[in-house]
């Protein structure tokens, strides 16, 4: 191996060339430090919630963390820390805003050979016992490599993972400000411990009135106590408003529905994402027109979709949202759980808002957008426990452009990403909050999948990635909180990363990697704060320029040159990480 450094005015260059062995190492715990308010100020998606995190209350049970191990209930609870409860304990926080709504994210053990099990929690406010939390671990739990099973004879090295999951209770009363909510797993409880990881709390605003003119699915026959399937009513109330060019309302209460209703220049409303529900096993609305393609001119809004996916089946065609949606289609005010995907949607399509989402336990992706959609906007999003990417953009076989994901929150994906660009062009990644990561990134661009090359301008600005970047447990060495992978073809756009922020990185902060170059980087006003590795890992030949990149508290106060033949380009304003260094550190296990 050999290197040489050259000086031009201000702009240094550093060309390594190759080198090839992947060293062994050990691995860094990352800092668990609280999120700082500048760090989020202004990033991640506006909430209707508050949150307290179950380890700051005060309990008589076990405090289980920090850890990073894929397998570790701890590693994949928010914060990397939660409360483990046997029977009879108990976590007590105090709340800060009146509530009468509660989203309990929690663990349970599996059964013996898989399934799951169901127990429940005791909910009393200020000593006073005022509701039950039925739990179940039977969406969760899946064991061995991808694409994963739900047998714990397949573990891999005697470990699952996707082990949260979350309830949500509508209380009969209003828990006032400072009132203390306790959680307890009862002594009957059947298991052998449960593990809070958090509360969300908030007032459930009242139902939302039909719009005018709105056609009731009730009227078609629609049973909202769930007892009986809804199915045909919805299509049959979908038909006549858009034969009549109305809206259809769904009022408050539970439709039980086991297939897809077909959606196309239609507007559906519900009372609310607390309110309305469909429900069932295969539940989900689908843009489709007749005779073919994706829906046009769509509106849903204001109601939840809960599902009952229990495994990962990649051919099974169980999302909440699926087909396409184009034309100025609206997708609002949704609460999605227990589905394979959020909303999985197929090109091409033209002409999509998403907003206002609260995404959680689903087995593979939040949000993925698919061959060639074009002009959507992805915005105010919250996902939590994601089974796969949290947003992706999937650039196969035509490619995707013009697409913004903005003010979205990922918190927790079990596998790979916060937010993943696979291939595209013309696309913009900003004001984001990635957050504990367990199997990848906090933002990921990869040329792989076929997806189509990186053209136009990729823009990845005002980002706040935060306790990401982690021991990949296939390749067995760190992946960067933001990093690109050049696997199938070249990384070659004019792809700008401005004004992000990473803050208590596992592994490295930034990360290249693949057997193709990888060009056109420019990284400007990047802070690293804290990474338990270096602050730029190379593992692939290609270029990058540099200006206003910070680094302090990294590990290793350098560059981990991996790769063939990369060139770094200093501009002003880079310190505390460019220093290069052999390979001398990838983890590899």
């Amino acid at each position: 191996m050999r290197h040489r450094i050259a000086f031009s005015g201000k702009v240094a260059m550093l060309a390594i060339l190759a080198f090839s062995a992947f060293l062994a190492g050990q691995a860094t715990p990352i800092t668990v430090a609280a999120e700082a308010p500048e760090t989020v100020a202004g990033r991640g998606a506006e909430v209707s919630f508050l949150e307290v995190e179950a380890e700051n209350g005060v309990t008589n049970g076990l405090v289980i963390g920090p850890d990073l191990a894929f397998g570790s209930v701890a590693a994949e609870a928010s914060g990397r820390r939660a409360v483990q409860l046997a029977p009879g304990q108990y976590v007590e926080v105090v709340l800060a805003a009146p509530a009468d709504g509660l989203t309990i994210r929690y663990a349970l053990p599996d059964a013996p050979g898989g399934g799951g099990v169901d127990a429940d929690l005791t909910v009393s406010v200020d000593g006073v016992l005022v509701d039950r939390a039925p739990i179940s671990s039977r969406y969760n739990w899946y064991y061995g490599r991808y694409p994963f099973t739900r047998n714990p004879a397949d573990a891999h090295e005697g470990r699952g993972h996707h082990v949260f999951s979350h309830v949500r209770l509508h209380l009969a009363q209003i828990i006032p400000i400072g009132g203390r909510l306790r959680l307890t797993l009862p002594e009957d409880a059947g298991v052998e411990w449960a593990v809070i990881d958090l509360i969300d709390y908030e007032r459930v605003p009242e139902p939302v009135p039909a719009p005018a003119n709105a056609l009731s699915v009730l009227d078609f026959g629609a049973d909202l106590t769930g007892a009986a399937s809804s199915a045909d009513a919805f299509d049959a109330a979908i038909a006549a408003a858009r034969a009549a060019g109305r809206p259809v309302f769904a009022p408050e209460g539970e439709y039980r529905i086991e297939r897809h209703i077909l959606m196309d220049r239609v507007a559906l409303y519900g009372a609310g994402q607390w309110r309305t529900v469909l429900t069932g096993d295969g539940v989900g609305l689908y843009g489709e027109r007749e005779g073919g393609g994706p829906g046009r001119a769509v509106t849903i809004r204001d109601l939840a979709i809960f599902g009952r996916v229990a495994h990962r089946d990649d051919h099974a065609q169980v999302n909440a949202l699926g087909g396409g949606y184009g034309d100025g289609s609206l997708i609002e005010n949704l609460w999605l759980q227990h589905v394979k995907v959020g909303a999985w949607l197929d090109g091409p399509f033209d002409g999509l808002t998403m907003r206002n989402l609260r995404i959680l336990d689903v087995a593979a992706d939040g949000i993925n957008l698919r061959n060639g959609v074009s002009n959507a906007l992805v915005e105010h999003v919250f996902v939590r426990g994601a089974g796969d990417d949290g947003l992706a953009l999937w650039s196969n076989p035509g490619a995707d452009h013009d697409i913004v994901y903005r003010r979205n929150t990922i918190i927790a994906p079990t596998l790979a990403n916060g937010i993943a660009v696979y291939g595209g062009r013309d696309i913009t990644v900003e004001g984001n909050l990635l957050v504990d990561t367990l199997s990848g990134g906090g933002i990921h661009l990869g040329a792989r999948f076929e997806a189509t090359p990186f053209e136009g301008v990729i823009r990845v600005s005002d980002n706040t990635i935060l306790r990401s970047g982690v021991l990949d447990p296939n390749w067995r060495y760190g992946i960067g909180a933001l990093w690109l992978f050049a696997l199938d073809k070249p990384i070659a756009a004019d792809i700008r990363f401005t004004n992000n922020r990473i803050v208590d990185s596992a592994y490295p902060a930034l990360h290249v990697v693949g057997q193709h170059p990888i060009t056109g980087l420019r990284f400007d006003g990047i802070e690293i704060d804290g990474a338990g590795d270096v602050a730029f890992q190379v593992q692939a030949p290609g270029e990058a320029r540099f200006d206003n990149v910070t680094a302090r508290g990294v590990t290793d106060p350098g560059v981990h040159i991996c790769g063939a033949d990369f060139v770094i380009r200093l501009g002003a304003g880079d310190h505390g990480w460019v220093q290069p260094r052999k390979c001398k550190n990838l983890h590899k296990q």
